[in-house]
């Protein structure tokens, strides 16, 4: 079994000031792997990650399109910001990607429109159903926006700083490549509300456990 966090930031975001290694680094700490890294508008951060010998990282993107924003994961390239959202989830696709739809309800956030999501409605593979960042009412609306949808249920901390990761996280089967992550993500079980103490401490006691 793996935790992952499938939403998280770096300093290659605009609004962010955690270097991409610091953020491997908690996440260890943490027992939260592989990676994901999802900067706003470039994959600068995780691609790092990746020359610097950190294999289990996915590469994630955060793309402001024209209706606003979408996530692809999994990805070789960058997709170019301001594209439609279908355009937008065209690209993810071609590159073997996952559209994953975040924080769809959250009025703060530059979220997709309706008509936007209607006509994303059989790309999206994944609605992002618990934002650490949202309030209960707008993750309430996304859980049932994927049902609806038939979509695979995700969630993730929307970390900024190092104390937002692993206050929300999915534990799941291990995984090889993104088909078979999203084959199993449907059986994982969303973790919410854990102090990061208690998940370091956790991390630190398996740790521990397994060098016996």
């Amino acid at each position: 079994m793996v935790r992952v966090d499938l939403h998280v930031h770096s300093a290659a975001s605009f609004d962010c000031s955690i270097e991409p290694e610091l953020v491997l680094r908690r996440c260890r700490r943490l027992g939260l792997a592989p990676v994901f890294l999802t900067d706003h508008d470039t994959i600068a951060g995780a691609l790092k990650l990746r020359a610097g010998g950190f294999i289990r990282v996915v590469v994630g993107q955060e793309v402001m399109t024209s209706a606003g924003e979408i996530v692809g994961l999994f990805l070789d390239e960058a997709i170019q910001a301001g594209l439609s959202p279908s355009e937008a989830a065209r690209q993810i696709r071609a590159q073997g990607g996952l559209v994953y739809l975040e924080h769809p309800y959250d009025s703060s956030r530059r979220h997709l429109s309706e008509e936007a999501i209607q006509g994303l409605a059989e790309r999206i593979d994944i609605v992002e159903v618990f934002n650490g960042r949202s309030d209960e009412k707008s993750n309430r609306q996304a859980a049932d926006l994927c049902s609806i949808l038939g979509a695979v249920a995700g969630a993730g901390s929307d970390a900024h700083t190092l104390e937002e990761l692993g206050s929300v996280y999915i534990e799941m089967e291990d995984f090889e490549g993104p088909q078979d992550f999203l084959a199993k993500l449907r059986d994982g079980r969303i973790v919410t509300g854990r102090p990061a103490w208690r998940l370091a401490a956790e991390a630190w006691v398996g740790h521990n456990i397994r060098r016996r």
